[in-house]
């Protein structure tokens, strides 16, 4: 399973204007189930916020490197109109993970983090 952990500023948009950062993009699909639908191999998505550095961010859980190389890009302008101010990516132990039919379990450690 591979993960991608990405920020947006609140200061950066598409236009280079100042964007509010107080809720999710409205066009954003999160938590309706569209994103897995729109990107192949999304697995999950979940939002995450930090108010004090005004920023908002997608932890993203993918079947593959390959699907999110291919698919962040188009994700990204869908949700925020522009790409992620930062980004970090990492693979998850595969035999920690379920199979791609089964449910999705997070592992423990991501799970922990995600809900700090």
């Amino acid at each position: 399973m591979h993960v991608v952990i990405a920020w947006w500023d609140g200061t950066r948009s598409a236009n280079d204007t100042r964007q509010e950062s107080a809720g999710r993009p409205h066009d954003s699909g999160l938590g309706s189930g569209t994103l897995t639908d729109d990107f192949p191999g999304l697995r999950t998505s979940h939002w995450l916020t930090d108010p004090a550095a005004d920023r908002q961010g997608l932890a993203l859980l993918w079947d593959s490197a390959t699907s999110a190389a291919r698919s962040l890009p188009a994700l990204a302008l869908k949700t925020f109109g522009c790409a992620p101010s930062h980004r970090w990516a990492f693979e998850l132990d595969p035999t920690a993970h379920p199979k791609p039919d089964g449910p999705l379990v997070l592992p423990q450690e991501l799970s922990l983090l995600l809900h700090a």
